[in-house]
């Protein structure tokens, strides 16, 4: 994708807007992977970050016995919050394809487990430049479009990618470069 691709409205969100949705989501995934309830929907209403919650997420953290569904979708956004904390430069570089992220790296990362208040990480947070993300959602967008492309065709999944980890990784990388200027739930994936 060459910057020109980028529609007129799209713009590629600052971080500290990517570090407070790293945070949110950071909440919602660490509950999906059983984090203490009360604790964990404590912390996100005093950090403030309560109303960095989409629809989707709010729905699953306030649920007194989420869904099935809800459990997995919000396990699988963990391939997302990767890709928001390789934007912050926080990882070096993401899993392969195929592989799904380590989730304990996030405790590495993220308040309230590092040594940092929220508002501090917030403030200090730095990502990635412009031309780096632009390819990253490139190289994202081709991977997603050859395991659709095979599915679609019936045909076997293309040797090192996992159509699912890949779909997640789109997902975030698209919400990042401000594709159609969507907020979080209501980015598509476009192939």
């Amino acid at each position: 994708m060459e910057e020109a691709d980028i529609l007129p409205d799209d713009e590629v969100r600052g971080a500290a807007e990517i570090a407070r949705r790293a945070m949110a989501l950071f909440g919602s995934v660490g509950l999906a992977f059983g984090a203490q309830r009360e604790v964990t929907l404590q912390w996100l209403k005093s950090e403030g970050l309560w109303a960095e919650l989409t629809p989707s997420e709010l729905a699953f953290v306030t649920a007194k016995r989420p869904t099935k569904k809800q459990q997995i979708d919000a396990s699988w956004q963990s391939e997302g919050l990767i890709v928001l904390l390789w934007a912050l430069e926080k990882v070096e570089r993401l899993p392969a394809p195929d592989e799904q992220c380590d989730t304990s790296v996030f405790r590495q990362h993220l308040p309230p487990f590092l040594q940092v208040t929220t508002s501090e990480y917030i403030s200090a947070a730095t990502r990635r430049c412009d031309e780096v993300l632009l390819d990253m959602a490139d190289e994202l967008l081709n991977l997603h479009w050859k395991a659709r492309d095979a599915r679609l065709h019936g045909r076997p999944m293309p040797s090192g990618v996992d159509i699912e980890i890949i779909q997640e990784r789109h997902h975030a990388i698209n919400w990042i470069i401000g594709y159609d200027g969507a907020p979080w739930d209501e980015v598509t994936t476009d192939t």
